[in-house]
């Protein structure tokens, strides 16, 4: 059976839906469960593979050219890559079902599988940039309606999806997604290169991992790490590990006085081989968002050894369960408590890390696989495809 894959995400530094496509189909090449062709921006390769820095970094230097000179970049790249697949899926795909990770398909003669991981563009158009929301509003109907069949990542987000589309349970797969093998408590010894690079110290901060922008609720974690005793605030500074995403003016002021006592360290972008170090060497991991498909990062450090407190919205209690501390994301107080708790009880803090690796365990890159595998089997038997 060959599958047509959109990695066109893999080419910009890796987000939710880059680690999910990633991880996905990395195992499901590994299994050689199906036969993958990969879109990387305007080509198709047989296979799937990481596509290799210089592809990336090529990719990038035309993005950012494409918004200096363009006047509406992101429609104009938009109408270029609908024409090149559309041409070039047209040569050796019959047959194929198409797969599209990220919520907006390009234009396919044949069956049609689409994940969405979340919809908050609907539950909170407030959180993004208003063209994204234009954009989703515009296409994502026609697409869910066009789909053979719909991949979601947690319970929440299917039903936040059946709360704004009419879709029938049986056109909907949960499949969880997983924190990869690389994740997994490390030594001192293990972890001192990285964290040495980095300017921190092993289990000597309080970590968060995300992108900078407003859903996902950074502001209240500064203010509740802002309360806590400035002693405690010197021995473990809180650590910010993403890309600056959009309207971050407002926080970026709130977090000032913080930086300027080092206090607050906002790391931008980590490089993909230092990121489980990073991980592993926190004390403590707080992920305070308002609202999540899944809350892969949460997952990952609960993988890595390392005790979480996370907000009680979306997703998150989905994933976490009774392996990590759970907070309202509005309650400064009640987030200022559990970090200090997980940052000065360390019976709480080890019980939490051991109850996390437990919870962690139970989720698998490889039944992913398996069960987005079993999505296309039945629709190449209602479609009559060749397996």
């Amino acid at each position: 059976m060959k599958v047509l894959v959109n990695g066109t995400p893999l080419l910009a530094p890796l987000t939710g839906i880059g680690q999910y496509i990633r991880h996905l189909f990395t195992a499901m090449d590994r299994l050689a469960l199906v036969d993958l062709c990969t879109v990387y921006g305007i080509r198709i390769e047989d296979g799937f593979q990481l596509p290799a820095a210089t592809s990336a970094h090529t990719a990038q230097r035309l993005n950012r050219l494409l918004q200096r000179w363009m006047p509406f970049p992101r429609a104009t790249r938009h109408v270029l890559q609908q024409a090149l697949f559309r041409y070039r899926s047209k040569a050796g795909l019959k047959g194929a079902i198409y797969h599209e990770p990220n919520y907006l398909p390009m234009p396919f003669d044949g069956p049609l599988v689409l994940t969405i991981c979340d919809m908050s563009c609907f539950d909170h158009p407030e959180t993004h940039p208003v063209e994204r929301v234009h954009v989703m509003e515009k296409r994502l109907p026609a697409a869910i309606e066009r789909a053979d069949h719909i991949l979601v990542i947690s319970e929440d987000s299917k039903h936040a999806l059946q709360r704004w589309f009419d879709v029938p349970d049986d056109k909907i797969t949960v499949t969880y997604l997983a924190a990869d093998a690389r994740f997994r408590p490390r030594d001192n010894a293990q972890l001192q290169p990285v964290l040495s690079e980095l300017g921190l110290d092993p289990q000597g901060y309080l970590l968060c991992v995300g992108t900078l922008e407003p859903r996902k609720n950074l502001q209240t974690l500064f203010t509740a790490y802002a309360g806590m005793p400035p002693a405690l605030r010197q021995r473990f500074p809180l650590v910010v590990a993403g890309m600056s995403g959009w309207n971050t003016g407002a926080l970026m002021k709130d977090a000032q006085n913080l930086i300027h006592q080092g206090q607050l360290r906002l790391l931008g972008y980590v490089k993909d081989e230092q990121i489980p170090s990073l991980y592993a060497g926190a004390a403590a991991f707080c992920y305070p968002s308002r609202y999540e498909g899944f809350g892969l990062p949460a997952l990952e450090a609960m993988a890595s050894g390392v005790p979480v407190v996370v907000a009680n919205r979306t997703s998150l209690p989905e994933v976490v369960g009774p392996a990590g501390m759970m907070v309202d994301p509005d309650d400064v107080d009640a987030m200022r408590e559990s970090l200090l708790t997980l940052l000065e009880d360390g019976s709480v803090a080890s019980r939490l890390a051991n109850l996390g690796l437990q919870r962690a365990a139970t989720f698998s890159w490889e039944r992913c696989a398996r069960e987005t595998v079993q999505v296309y089997e039945h629709i190449a038997q209602v479609r009559g495809l060749e397996g």
